[in-house]
């Protein structure tokens, strides 16, 4: 994964946790690369950030804040996959026991 940068004109911090209410949480996570100033004299905050959908059960606020950056690379995306491929295995089951079942 290719970490992603943005600017900011304010400091953020380590992270953001944001429970949604239904078993999830938006998580944001920021690494400080350097402050920028422009030619006016204005001054930004270049950050590399990770920002990803946690089912709060499997990873707390607690678990982050103990140290954000180890999630500064984690993706979500990798577990879906082995979703799809769970699911990918019962479609597949399904169509067998279909196949045995009407005797084809």
């Amino acid at each position: 994964m290719q970490r992603k940068r943005a600017i900011f004109s304010d400091k953020q911090p380590e992270y953001r946790y944001m429970p949604l209410g239904n078993g999830f949480a938006d998580v944001f996570i920021y690494k400080f690369i350097e402050e920028i100033t422009d030619k006016e004299g204005n001054v930004s905050n270049l950050y590399e950030f990770n920002e990803f959908r946690v089912n709060t059960q499997e990873i707390t606020e607690e678990m982050i804040s103990g140290n954000p950056l180890d999630y500064l690379d984690y993706s979500a995306e990798e577990e879906a996959i082995a979703l799809e491929d769970r699911v990918s295995a019962i479609e597949e089951a399904i169509v067998e026991l279909a196949e045995v079942i009407s005797g084809d």
